[in-house]
């Protein structure tokens, strides 16, 4: 069955809703900022601020009232809900405000604490109104200013959008965990830059014993710190950060990082040295932002940076959390560089602020048993190669988790034409013809993208479980004898995953049974599996993509390589489902990377005859070939064909999420 949906509202995928005909602008009024309009259409008009409820009353201690409400929500502790805030910048799964409000628009999605909000006879917030909440919290809760796309959604008018500043995430009490810092780089106005930089830290001071190890680490051997939970909050205006652990043989004064400059507090600007961590007193040392996707060709050669690494922390979103299950870890190294990559748009009319802020907190030992894996399948990162204007294409591929992983988180990464992602369990690949073993989309492909089995079934087998444990399709006495050892010793049955019938991890008595009658009367055949039942995850917006996690963990114990298989698939609309979302030459911003994504050459109008393809030799003729007819002179060949690059305007196709081996305390490096 379908395990888990992102939730979506219309206005999400589809805008603001329709303005009928002679109904005036900013019907709803006008307001300093989105904060503001949330005050008066939320709070007010939906009678939150009445005497009774959160106004002079202050129900559960929360004043709504203005003046007050702010300072009540945000970062603020709930008083009705013990261990959770009102509203945490960044992130509405653990915003109380969003949670109460979303469970009675959608009671089918969530489910409140304590009541859904506003409380009966008061109806629900309508689509618009929740979705107006859930971007505010997102873009880091703004006390002021003005989030993108606020404004149309409730048709209200509100100030340009100015780049917004999150508050900080406070770092964790001394001894439970430590804080990095990326420092603070400007982002021009109306621009997209990718940079790299680097700092170094040292944390031996901050790290109690009981936290480190010292060990090999990625092949470099010293002292590390294990934790359990990593939390990172920036300034929305990113795309996303990677902070990647350099492990090379380059000393941190090592001319080939650049110049050391403290950046922010009382020596702004100064030059620094890079392991004097408290020479910069409120700043930190740092070298200069240098343009690099994926900070490729930054630094030494072994960097072992790339747009298709994960770094050992970062984010797509303004705010995240990595929260580890029972018994597993992560660690780093208690010293060392980090290069720092991130990726942001500014579009407003002034510069903008990126800094981000990473919290880890230590892992106790009982906690230390198993090393967090992250997922970073990039090997397909721009499969979709050339969508045409006003089409979609919607590409698979496969990602093979190694014998007895337990997956407990999973993602995805896109840019903005990726309108739906897909992820299935088990290897589903075209059944013969010309694509036979190729990924492909188990449901069907719909929209205008192209069948890739060209009318073959899509199909994948799963296995079932008989106790063979080689899974060689048949019982022997061997496999017998070692799964009554398993299920005397009580252990876990990963050597024999295929005689744990019910895939609880133990071996049964009444499953022993049953695994003798397989020996007796053979093995049952592989059964095609149902595509509903297989899909895992679906995720509809590329920047605010679900982070899907599983609790428990996802079990993948088979001995064949094909049930430890996960297909993922994504649909890329370049204009077919809205021609004014095509790309177009004539706002594509040059490539980062020359020769990956951007547009050689404008193939289609985009306006006029829209959607025809243009024709002639010359930019005149061209444009006078998408001409709505003969001499019109209101045709534009600009549409372009979609790529794969690293701008926002560009795609991309990335798998993410962890998983974990039990008892396995090494990264398993694809």
């Amino acid at each position: 069955m379908l395990r888990a949906v992102h939730w979506i509202f219309v206005v999400a995928l589809f805008g603001a809703p329709f303005r009928a005909s002679g109904e005036q602008p900013c019907s709803a009024g006008s307001f300093a900022g989105t904060f503001d309009l949330i005050q008066s259409v939320i709070f007010e008009r939906r009678g939150c601020t009445n005497d009774l409820c959160h106004g002079s009353a202050r129900q559960g201690g929360l004043d709504l009232r203005e003046g007050h409400s702010y300072d009540a929500l945000v970062e603020a502790e709930a008083r009705t809900v013990s261990g959770q805030k009102r509203v945490v910048p960044g992130r509405r799964d653990l915003s109380l405000l969003f949670t109460n409000l979303a469970a009675k628009t959608l009671p089918e999605q969530y489910r409140a604490p304590l009541r859904p909000m506003p409380p009966d006879p008061l109806p629900a917030l309508s689509p618009s109104e929740l979705e107006l909440v859930r971007r505010w919290i997102e873009a880091g809760a703004p006390r002021a200013g003005t989030v993108p796309g606020t404004e149309d959604l409730i048709d209200a008018c509100l100030p340009p959008p100015k780049p917004i500043s999150i508050r900080p995430l406070e770092p964790p009490p001394p001894g439970k965990g430590v804080q990095l810092r990326m420092p603070a780089w400007t982002v021009a106005p109306h621009s997209e830059r990718e940079v790299c930089f680097v700092t170094y830290y040292d944390l031996t001071e901050q790290v109690p014993e009981r936290y480190r190890a010292l060990r090999q680490f990625l092949g470099r051997e010293g002292v590390t710190f294990r934790y359990w939970r990593n939390e990172v909050r920036q300034d929305p205006l990113s795309h996303h950060l990677i902070a990647n652990l350099y492990l090379g043989s380059a000393s941190p004064d090592d001319p080939i990082w650049g110049t050391f400059r403290c950046r922010g507090g009382e020596r702004n600007g100064e030059l620094c040295p890079p392991t004097d961590t408290h020479f910069c007193g409120s700043g930190i040392c740092a070298t200069d932002p240098q343009d690099a996707v994926g900070c490729i060709g930054f630094g030494p050669a072994d960097s072992n940076t790339g747009i298709n690494r994960a770094g050992f922390s970062g984010g797509q979103e303004t705010a995240t959390e990595y929260r580890l299950p029972p018994g597993v870890y992560a660690e780093i190294p208690i010293r060392g560089i980090i290069i720092w990559n991130s990726h942001a748009f500014n579009l407003t009319d002034e510069p903008g602020k990126l800094e981000a802020w990473l919290n880890f907190e230590f892992a106790e030992p009982e906690q230390q048993q198993s090393f967090a894996q992250p997922i970073f399948d990039g090997k397909d990162i721009f499969k979709m190669t050339e969508v045409p204007p006003y089409t979609t294409k919607e590409v698979c591929s496969h990602h093979e988790l190694p014998k007895d992983a337990r997956l407990f988180e999973l993602s995805s990464h896109a840019h903005k034409r990726m309108k739906r992602w897909r992820t299935f369990e088990g290897r589903w690949a075209c059944a013969g013809g010309p694509a036979n073993g190729q990924a492909c989309e188990p449901l069907g492909y719909d929209f205008a993208s192209p069948d890739v089995c060209q009318g073959y079934p899509c199909l994948s087998w799963k296995r079932q479980r008989s106790g063979d444990c080689d899974e060689d399709g048949s019982v022997t006495i061997e496999e017998l004898v070692g799964a009554v050892g398993l299920a005397l010793a009580g252990t876990s049955s990963d050597p024999c995953a295929d005689a744990d019938f019910d895939d609880d991890e133990r071996i049964t008595v009444d499953e022993i049974v049953r695994s003798v009658q397989a020996a007796l009367h053979g093995a049952p055949p592989p059964q095609p599996r149902d595509p509903a039942e297989s899909l895992l995850y679906v995720s509809l917006l590329y920047n605010d993509p679900l982070v899907l996690r599983f609790d428990p963990p996802r079990r993948y114990s088979a001995a064949t390589a094909a049930e430890r298989t996960l297909t993922y698939c994504a649909l890329y609309d370049n204009g077919f489902t809205n021609p004014t979302e095509v790309k177009r030459k004539s706002t594509a911003p040059r490539p980062l990377v020359p020769g990956l994504g951007g547009c050689l050459s404008a193939t289609h109008c985009a306006a006029g005859r829209v959607g025809a393809p243009c024709s002639g030799s010359s930019t005149e003729q061209r444009h006078r070939s998408c001409d709505s007819e003969p001499g019109a002179g209101d045709g534009l060949c600009d549409a372009c064909p979609l790529r794969g690059g690293v701008t926002t305007d560009d795609e991309m196709f990335v798998l993410m999420g962890i998983y974990y081996v039990p008892g396995v305390h090494e990264p398993i490096l694809d």
